[in-house]
């Protein structure tokens, strides 16, 4: 989830504070052609995050040993000027990535592509492929296109403009959740059957902390939700409802790898475990409170990658984390996005077009 008032905003890590995965097999042809793009202006989430004056909490974790090893960063975008939102990893060889001018770029055999339109409308702020034949990628202007392997489909309305996530657990199933820029205004809600989509709006407090600004979908049976208030919406196949008690404050970002373990984090550097039925106490992640956790990609149950808008990542493995690790140099981004395929191979991207693997 971002919060942008145009997508050259450096402010937008500010407002805000909120993966991707996956790519597809194409062609060489596919891979050398140049994109047409054009800039179009971005409605997302503005958040209030007086919260990160409180961002240097006591470490309570002990530290794992060891570290990952990030690529040095790589500018993706060829004329350097578009910022890239989203990120899916459906294998360890491939990628897709999504930017603020509404195109995709694809990553395979080590290269990103040029960037080519995908038809959705707007600025794409999500994306994900539970395969190389299929992903679905959603636009802040309220529509969504599949890819097959080989072309994207006409954009089909998902609700009303608003940064949407979105996660595909398999190529039948989508859940997304859209967070209006307007106080007060509702969530949007929605599935996809692989053919239509079906939303609905989800009333807030009317405050600033009660958008959806993530979901994680482990199967299509099982989905959560969740926002900066705490609240926290599961999927059942047939509905959504409110989990009692919610989760810790500040959810930003939620990686759901089985129907049994959903890990969050706070953009205070904190995180929290969901068990299917309930959030466990959050603790904080140990000298991770500065980096502005933004963005969380679970490998399997036993191994998560957390990066923030400052650069820093930090890997989770069997409840204990890494030391923190730079990824991009230099100063803040407005946003990034992360997607791990399997334990240490991870894609990451940020609002200034860069990607870096590890």
């Amino acid at each position: 989830m971002r919060v942008i008032g145009t997508p050259d905003s450096a402010l937008v890590a500010a407002d805000l504070l909120g993966s991707g995965h996956r790519l597809v097999g194409l062609s060489a042809d596919r891979l050398g052609r140049h994109g047409i793009v054009r800039r179009q202006g971005l409605i997302l989430v503005s958040a209030v995050i007086t919260i990160m004056a409180s961002a240097c909490s006591t470490t309570t974790n002990s530290v794992a040993t060891g570290g990952t090893t990030w690529s040095a960063p790589v500018r993706v975008e060829s004329n350097g000027s578009s910022s890239l939102y989203g990120v899916s990893c459906p294998t360890a060889v491939s990628c897709i990535a999504v930017d603020e001018n509404g195109s995709a770029l694809f990553w395979h055999d080590r290269m990103w592509s040029s960037s080519e339109p995908v038809g959705a409308g707007g600025t794409l702020t999500s994306i994900s492929c539970p395969s190389t034949s299929f992903c679905v990628t959603v636009s802040a202007g309220g529509t969504a296109v599949k890819y097959d392997g080989h072309s994207w489909s006409s954009a089909a309305p998902v609700g009303p403009a608003a940064t949407y996530k979105v996660s595909c657990p398999t190529i039948t199933f989508c859940a997304a959740v859209g967070a209006s820029g307007t106080s007060g205004a509702p969530n949007t809600v929605a599935t996809f059957n692989g053919d239509t989509w079906s939303s609905q709006l989800a009333s807030g407090a009317g405050g600033l902390k009660d958008r959806f600004l993530d979901v994680s979908c482990a199967t299509p049976e099982f989905c959560v939700a969740v926002n900066l208030d705490g609240k926290t919406l599961v999927w059942d196949s047939q509905a959504w409802s409110n989990v009692p008690g919610g989760g810790p404050q500040g959810m930003i970002s939620v990686s759901c790898p089985s129907t049994t373990v959903c890990l969050a984090i706070t953009n205070s550097g904190a995180y929290a475990v969901f068990d299917g039925r309930s959030w466990s106490a959050s603790a904080d992640i140990p000298n991770f409170a500065t980096a502005f956790a933004y963005s969380v990609s679970c490998a399997s149950t036993v191994r998560c990658t957390a990066l923030g808008l400052g650069g820093m990542a930090v890997s989770w493995q069997q409840g204990r984390w890494s030391a923190p690790v730079r990824v991009f140099p230099g100063t803040f981004s407005a946003t990034v996005a992360l997607s791990c395929v399997a334990p240490d191979i991870c894609t990451a991207i940020n609002s200034k077009g860069e990607s870096a693997r590890n």
